[in-house]
């Protein structure tokens, strides 16, 4: 829980955070954390993992969207962000299209029903944010050549226990091996996949 007296405002990130992100969450009407931003945004930003759960409307979307900017690159695919539906997917793609509005990187929808060709070409292009749903994610993976996905900096796995459900954990287990493997929002690298699927699955009994 916060303290009493503790800066929540995004205006105390100041420092931390890209001026152009900063000026983004402005437009779109927010000037103060959330719990879950608050405690989430800052040890993210540090480079931290962290494993979080949180209502729906506590705004988490922001708070994993956020410190993922500051490790971007320009010139190739830095982040993905793994939604369970296309809905969700849709949802968190919005918010991450309003957040951009001030950035150069690219960023693209990747989802079932959606025009694949036109996804692959994208892919190729390396468009340095990615939010997919994990059936289109595996085909791509699977088959478009020109998806340089090794290098990623960062992988969100938003509503992790969805994407159980989806049956995504063992391909995802046999193909990671980026610097960073997240859940819900970051989730520690030093421990394997199997390991982090344990801990969110005790997590939500």
């Amino acid at each position: 829980p916060q303290h009493p007296g503790e800066d929540t405002s995004f205006a105390s990130l100041t420092n931390l955070v890209n001026e152009n992100t900063l000026k983004a969450i402005k437009e779109m009407g927010f000037t103060n954390m959330t719990e879950i931003q608050h405690r989430s945004i800052r040890p993210l930003l540090e480079g931290r993992d962290l494993l979080a759960a949180a209502k729906t409307g506590s705004g988490k979307t922001l708070a994993f969207l956020i410190p993922k900017l500051k490790f971007m690159p320009r010139n190739r695919t830095g982040a993905l962000i793994l939604s369970p539906t296309r809905e969700l997917a849709m949802q968190t793609f919005g918010v991450l299209k309003e957040l951009m509005t001030h950035h150069i990187h690219t960023y693209g929808l990747i989802m079932g029903g959606s025009n694949r060709s036109a996804e692959a070409q994208k892919l190729a292009n390396c468009i340095n944010i990615i939010v997919a749903t994990p059936g289109r994610l595996l085909d791509h993976m699977q088959n478009t050549p020109g998806f340089m996905y090794k290098n990623l900096q960062c992988l969100v796995i938003d509503e992790a226990d969805r994407i159980l459900d989806v049956g995504f954990e063992e391909e995802l287990n046999q193909r990671s091996k980026w610097k960073r493997a997240c859940l819900a929002h970051f989730a520690p690298r030093r421990i394997g996949f199997p390991s982090l699927l344990e801990a969110i699955q005790g997590s939500i009994k």
